[in-house]
């Protein structure tokens, strides 16, 4: 029989936090959820009340308020406090679909090794979702072997809110570093691709809200944090080190496009586009770049989306 934590790290959600916390009692597998706690990090607005609300009609919800430590640290606490076989973490202005955890939960009986379950998304930016899209993420079950090397390179990516972790892993690999302010969730999957097996599930669990207004700066430290998890893992795994200047540039090249389609930045998207050029030469990614920049913002977003668009229909078909 599953045992699960679900583990809900907020701050200043008050608009999203009952939505996410409903899509976890709504759950078709709700019976094999013993406890749900909900990591209050130093919320100013009406989320206290709006928890104190919903506790009183829950007794699986656990509240634990602390004073802005970070979601590493947030998300830590959780872990410590679960006393489930399986753990589920969940941002709290994200929401499941209602069968997330009996499409997930199954599969870790496939092989002992498997440690981390994970699966696609909906993004959307509207309160409503009306604009939501699905992103299906890579799978790395065909590098079941070789899984560490190939989640180095590039992630699949792994997005936390879709995840069932064993509660075993962590007993294994540690807890999330809370040093790590951006990319903690890659450094910690990277630990755990070490010693256990990470399986997709081709499913579409998540709703993952695109907030506007993020701040520029958060990819300058996740291009300096990726460039330190790539030396930690390097000096962990020797045989790694041969694959770190096709990380380096992968990560130099997404954060490029991020600038340019996300941020409209054209400035800050040639300066990665060299400096992911001057890892690897031959990154694909970084020389399709160069394409987009020289065409008009509308018409270099229209084919980026395109592309992105047809990328996602083939990996739908042939997942």
């Amino acid at each position: 029989m599953y045992k699960v934590s679900v583990v809900i790290p907020t701050h200043n959600n008050a608009t999203f936090i009952e939505e996410c916390f409903k899509s976890v009692v709504s759950q078709s597998y709700y019976k094999y959820i013993k406890e749900i706690f909900i990591l209050d990090d130093g919320s100013t607005d009406n989320t206290p009340r709006i928890l104190s609300r919903l506790k009183m009609d829950c007794d699986k919800l656990k509240i634990i308020t602390t004073k802005g430590l970070g979601l590493a640290a947030a998300r830590n606490i959780g872990i410590k406090s679960s006393t489930s076989s399986f753990i589920a973490f969940l941002d709290g202005d994200d929401y499941w679909t209602k069968n997330k955890l009996e499409n997930q939960l199954k599969h870790f009986e496939k092989n002992i090794s498997i440690g981390l379950v994970y699966g696609n998304y909906y993004s959307f930016e509207k309160q409503d979702a009306s604009d939501a899209y699905p992103v299906y993420v890579r799978s790395l079950n065909n590098f079941y072997e070789d899984q560490l090397k190939d989640y180095f390179i590039k992630d699949a990516p792994i997005v936390p809110s879709t995840i069932i972790i064993k509660k075993e892993v962590f007993e294994s690999v540690g807890l999330f570093n809370e040093e790590i302010k951006t990319g903690e969730d890659t450094e910690m999957f990277l630990r755990i691709a070490e010693k256990w097996k990470f399986f997709y599930v081709n499913s579409v669990d998540l709703f993952k809200r695109s907030r506007k207004g993020q701040m520029s700066e958060i990819l300058e430290s996740f291009f300096e944090d990726q460039i330190k998890i790539t030396q930690i893992f390097i000096s962990r795994n020797p045989l790694l080190k041969k694959f770190s200047k096709k990380r380096n540039s992968y990560r130099a090249s997404k954060v490029s496009f991020d600038y340019l389609f996300k941020h409209n930045n054209k400035k800050k998207s040639i300066i990665y586009t060299i400096k992911s050029l001057k890892f690897d030469i031959f990154n694909i990614r970084a020389l399709s770049l160069i394409f987009f920049l020289i065409l008009p913002y509308k018409l270099a977003t229209y084919l980026y989306i395109t592309v992105k668009n047809n990328l996602y229909r083939k990996r739908k078909k042939n997942i």
